[in-house]
């Protein structure tokens, strides 16, 4: 019997990214926004990439737009995520393992491949004048029961996006300083964060059920992403992309791992 489509299988969408300053004591901090503006936003950024442009900048946006840092401690190793940054800028890939530390350069039209496992962060510097925009791949929907968590210290995750972000960020930077120093105390911080998560879905049956019907799709053999991808963009026609820039709520949440995110999973039935 022939494999599905494995799209609708998928977590996948876009991220607006949040906008970031350097407090006077050095902690990452999220320039002021709300809902209404991510989502107006992410619309005009959406916009533009179906239109083959860039969008200009709205008030208050910042030279560096970051993800919040998260991890997910997956199941026999899935599910990847694929992520690429559209438009011109600089974008940088920061993660940390039990390997150590590790950060890469994202060049126009690369995508990078994030593996339970890992806690990373995404930094874009867009063009002058212009909108920071990821576009993500999930091959499978398990982050929605619980595979995927902002990164902290002790497991407490503050409501108001401001403050998430910047207890995240502390300490996902404390940790990233123990690599080099205090090689013990950094693998017990990962070990303890996945641990917890994965105690919270090991013995989930519909974790374990979601990712058997998602293999049966082909979803963690698709060998090239480019068209998926595609796929995906094809689906922002001109209505979507007012109901995204309306805060539709089955098109857009926010706050989310990658700011406003526009959740296009949700045209396609379960996969």
């Amino acid at each position: 019997m022939g494999r599905c489509d494995p799209l609708p299988a998928r977590l996948f969408g876009y991220g607006g990214l949040y906008a970031v300053q350097r407090g006077i004591s050095g902690e990452l901090q999220a320039v002021p926004t709300d809902a209404p503006t991510a989502a107006a936003g992410l619309a005009a950024a959406l916009a533009a990439l179906v239109g083959g442009g860039a969008a200009a900048a709205g008030p208050g946006d910042s030279d560096w737009h970051v993800s919040m840092p998260f991890g997910r401690c997956g199941l026999a190793g899935l599910p990847r995520e694929h992520l690429r940054v559209c438009g011109p800028g600089e974008a940088r890939l920061e993660w940390m393992d039990v390997d150590g530390t590790h950060s890469e350069l994202l060049g126009p039209g690369r995508t990078a491949c994030l593996v339970p496992g890992r806690v990373a962060r995404l930094w874009v510097r867009p063009a002058p004048g212009r909108r920071a925009l990821v576009a993500f791949q999930t091959e499978d929907r398990t982050p929605l029961q619980g595979n995927a968590a902002p990164f902290t210290l002790d497991g407490i995750v503050p409501e108001h996006y401001g403050e998430r972000l910047r207890v995240c960020h502390a300490a996902f930077e404390r940790v990233w300083s123990w690599a080099a120093g205090e090689p013990h105390r950094y693998r017990e911080a990962l070990a303890r964060f996945f641990t917890d998560m994965e105690a919270r879905i090991g013995a989930d049956a519909a974790v374990a059920a979601t990712q058997a019907a998602a293999r049966a799709t082909g979803t963690y053999d698709v060998a090239d992403q480019e068209p998926l991808f595609a796929r995906q963009q094809a689906l922002l026609t001109a209505d979507v992309v007012a109901r995204i820039g309306a805060g539709a709520e089955e098109l857009f949440r926010f706050p989310g791992m990658f700011g406003g995110v526009a959740t296009l999973y949700r045209l396609l039935p379960a996969g």
